[in-house]
């Protein structure tokens, strides 16, 4: 689901739909899941076990580190909105699991605070800050608000092509051909140049980075779409929150 944050033109938001659709027909039951055991997530199979596909829900594993930074990106450009030179978004925050919940996001020139049920909010990059007046659900900020549409949608088409190291953590490396990608987009005129990598942690079978992009054409646009995310300073001491020091009050 891509937040309302992303300005798109009509041929954009189609394609977009159609991504949704196919993570509506793999979660009831149209799409395999290659590695076999345990689809939600959370278990020890390698994510390249069983032929070497990719398992769904191993975002889910994220909620077992201690803590971890992260980035995320999406960006389109259609041709249905000549004036509009491209749109998207980047989101990146810190989140802490243990022993406390709390998280720091990124939005913009917005930024979020939460440390169990507190929240706090800064428009102005942390300069002053508020305690919210509503609970921003900060989970919809999060890469893995966004993992099962990019990825786990596609999930059979991924397999495994080496081991890499990255973003400092040991990861098996798979690529996606999106084969069943290309049969959903034909309806709407077909995609081209497509790249699909993703990084998965040897140790924790959580994801580590990727990244998914494409061109389309349809009846009446075309454009490009791209995504990736990266998780960063695994379990690092200096993955911190704190409540801000300089917060107005709300009138009461």
């Amino acid at each position: 689901m891509i937040r309302v944050l992303v300005k798109q033109g009509r041929g954009l938001l189609a394609v977009v739909a159609l991504l949704a659709i196919a993570v509506a027909a793999c979660s009831s039951g149209g799409g395999p899941n290659p590695s076999g055991s345990n689809p939600g997530g959370g278990g020890t199979d390698q994510p390249g076990a069983s032929g070497g596909g990719l398992a769904s829900g191993l975002s889910a594993n994220l909620s077992t580190l201690d803590s971890y930074k992260f980035s995320w990106s999406f960006a389109g450009l259609d041709s249905a909105s000549p004036s509009d030179t491209g749109s998207g978004v980047s989101i990146s925050g810190t989140v802490v699991n243990k022993p406390t919940k709390a998280s720091m996001v990124n939005v913009g020139d917005a930024q979020y605070i939460t440390i169990g049920t507190a929240q706090w909010i800064s428009s102005d990059n942390g300069a002053t800050w508020m305690a919210s007046p509503f609970s921003v659900p900060i989970e919809t900020y999060l890469p893995t608000a966004d993992y099962a549409l990019w990825f786990d949608a596609f999930a059979q088409s991924y397999k495994q092509v080496g081991s890499d190291k990255k973003n400092n953590v040991d990861c098996i490396h798979l690529q996606g051909d999106l084969s069943a990608m290309s049969m959903l987009m034909a309806q709407y005129g077909g995609v081209a140049d497509m790249h699909a990598d993703l990084w998965i942690a040897k140790s924790g079978n959580y994801p580590v980075s990727g990244s998914i992009g494409f061109s389309y054409a349809t009846g009446t646009s075309a454009g490009t779409l791209a995504y990736t995310f990266d998780i960063t300073n695994v379990n690092d001491a200096s993955n911190k929150v704190e409540k801000p020091s300089n917060i107005t009050e709300l009138p009461s």
